[in-house]
């Protein structure tokens, strides 16, 4: 009910909440609502196992911990679902930056798909939820052009160098799922040796490579879409 109405007129559905609404849903068809806390553990075992972000698990916990307090205020049950949901401590920002034969590497051992999604990721910064939804569209002259269904709630472009400019042009819209494209990147992860890799580490990747070549952090916080410079100066 809460995914059908109240979520859809979130700024952040259409950016990556509808994703993770579709992971909850998998793991809680046919359950009934008292199961959500075996739900909620299960998620943590597996993110953990498949090397998610802390950060990334208690998202999806948040979203369990949303709809059972939601159930407990609309009278669909009198136990605190909600409240006994409980969050993994998050701990400081990790550094892993790849190198460009990294990268190679990794989509070495990858579907050419989820290959091309690789490379892209790395050479345009994008998140993710920002890269999954994109139409061809929304690529002109080279530049990407992002409207403000965004983490920070702003419009931003991002130019393109070739390599990226080219594999949006051939593999947009990309045809695939937040979870498939996870499967398929801890395949070729492992398969490259490189199993504490995470596919945030690209979008890392590519701010590290503009620190690299001489960028000023100003620019970098703009094209990563960083709310503030502190955000950015990790890459110093």
């Amino acid at each position: 009910h809460w995914a059908q109405s109240y979520a859809r007129q979130l700024k952040s559905w259409h950016r990556d909440l509808r994703y993770r609404v579709d992971v909850i849903q998998r793991y809680t068809a046919g359950k009934p609502l008292e199961a959500i806390i075996d739900v909620a553990e299960r998620i943590k075992a597996d993110g953990q196992r498949e090397g998610l972000t802390t950060a990334t698990i208690n998202r999806y916990l948040s979203l369990l911990r949303r709809i059972g307090n939601l159930a407990e205020r609309w009278g669909w049950t009198e136990r605190p679902l909600g409240r006994r949901i409980g969050m993994l401590p998050e701990h400081s920002e990790r550094h892993v930056y790849l190198t460009p034969r990294q990268v190679q590497q990794l989509a070495a051992k990858a579907d050419p798909v989820t290959a091309d999604m690789i490379r892209f990721a790395v050479l345009s910064g994008l998140r993710r939820g920002e890269m999954l939804p994109l139409e061809p569209d929304q690529v002109r002259a080279g530049v990407v052009l992002l409207t403000a269904q965004t983490k920070s709630g702003r419009p931003r472009a991002i130019p393109l160098p070739p390599q990226a400019a080219a594999i949006a042009r051939k593999r947009l819209p990309w045809g695939v799922t937040a979870s498939l494209l996870r499967a398929r990147f801890l395949e070729a992860r492992s398969a490259a040796g490189l199993e504490h890799v995470r596919w945030h580490d690209l979008r890392h990747t590519y701010a590290s490579w503009l620190v690299q070549a001489g960028q000023p952090l100003t620019a970098v916080r703009d094209l990563l879409g960083h709310s503030s410079l502190a955000v950015t100066n990790r890459y110093a």
